[in-house]
């Protein structure tokens, strides 16, 4: 198995070296995670932030090199972030209403493809659109964000997922493809699944949150009606407090609107009851030779599922997937608790470290569009 050294700036061939076993590639929807790769040669053709490929099956790993070492035993061990962690820097952003979709690209493309410094510039980078989601996005003022927490803010409301193509050409690197796309719903799993081994189930000691209530304030003029939105076993909300689908033990939260937070309500109440919905870690090993579920194939880091066990169902995300070692099994999380100390360490400093401000989405709906698989 090979891993290729190209220029970030220009995605040239640089270097090439062979894998051994020992590699773990971790792919992180809650925090940065980096991957590891031991490769059998010294005086590797590459600088800090290069890129690497990593070739194996129908998926191209892509990684940004954080630190080479040289071992006594004539190996180099690469670690490497995931090639969606380039967007983990600040930028302006300001207050949008419509397509957040073509406001995500534009985004991208104003920082990262044409920003006007052709040094800075990414030109093998493109970007394909195969949904929409119309809303608005209401910042404070002079706001700086990560382009990764604004990926997350949206993806999180609208249930939309960014992956990647790297684009071949005569056998030559011609590009990579950021694909935005609504992400995976309605796929099934069950724990007695023949492919799954070593599950682990752990919940958070909070209790889901599965009814908001929003009073209006009173300096409304326009609104002055109290909206309740409840949080049903399949994952969707409803505003019917008869719906057979409702937790029977109700866990509450209060919020104040004001006129200008009215249009936002339904998907504040679903933001909430979402996240704290997810707040879980499910871990198992999958096996690969299963003819079902394909990790990094028909399964993606983002996608959202049903788990079922025989004491209770989880509606969740897949949040983390990783190799180790092999590609014949895979280790898979669902759902954003982690109950490592160092994750939970990395939790708390990214929220702590996160600038967003005043935000407000408004639930407009989403549009497929068809644009395939890649």
């Amino acid at each position: 198995m090979q891993l290729i050294f190209l220029d970030k700036s220009n995605l040239l061939y640089k270097d090439y070296g062979y894998v051994d076993a020992d590699f773990e590639l971790v792919i992180d929807l809650v925090i940065s995670q980096k991957s590891t790769f031991n490769v059998n040669k010294i005086n590797i053709n590459a600088d800090i932030g290069d890129l690497v490929v990593l070739k194996e099956c129908n998926y191209s790993y892509v990684g940004i090199i954080e630190t080479i070492n040289v071992s006594e035993d004539g190996k180099s061990k690469i670690q490497t972030n995931d090639f969606k962690e380039i967007f983990n820097v600040k930028v302006p952003i300001e207050s949008f209403s419509g397509d957040l979709v073509a406001y995500l690209s534009s985004i991208i493309n104003r920082y990262f493809i044409n920003s006007g410094d052709s040094i800075q510039d990414l030109p093998y980078l493109t970007i394909s659109k195969e949904t929409e989601v119309n809303g608005s996005l209401v910042f404070g003022d002079d706001n700086l964000i990560t382009v990764t927490e604004l990926i997350e803010l949206v993806s999180k409301t609208y249930e939309i997922n960014i992956k990647y193509n790297v684009g071949f050409i005569r056998g030559r690197f011609s590009g990579i493809e950021l694909i935005i796309y609504k992400a995976t719903t309605g796929i099934k799993m069950k724990s007695n699944l023949s492919a799954i081994s070593d599950l682990s189930i752990s919940d958070s000691d909070e209790q889901v949150t599965n009814k908001v209530i929003f009073y209006p304030k009173k300096e409304n003029t326009e609104h002055n009606e109290v909206i309740a939105y409840c949080l049903l076993t399949d994952g969707t909300i409803s505003t019917n407090i008869f719906d057979e689908k409702r937790y029977s033990n109700v866990v509450l939260s209060y919020s104040c609107y004001s006129d200008s937070d009215y249009e936002t309500l339904a998907t504040t109440a679903r933001s909430e009851m979402v996240s704290s919905n997810i707040d879980h870690s499910i871990t198992f090993t999958l096996a690969s030779s299963n003819s079902i579920f394909k990790p990094l194939n028909n399964l993606f880091v983002g996608d959202y599922i049903g788990f079922f066990t025989d004491k209770k169902s989880y509606s969740t995300v897949i949040s983390q997937i990783k190799y180790k070692s092999n590609f014949s099994q895979c280790y898979i999380t669902l759902g954003e608790y982690r109950t490592r100390l160092t994750d939970k360490i990395k939790i708390l400093t990214k929220n702590v470290n996160s600038s967003i401000g005043k935000v407000a989405i408004s639930n407009a709906g989403t549009t497929n569009l068809d644009g395939g698989e890649f």
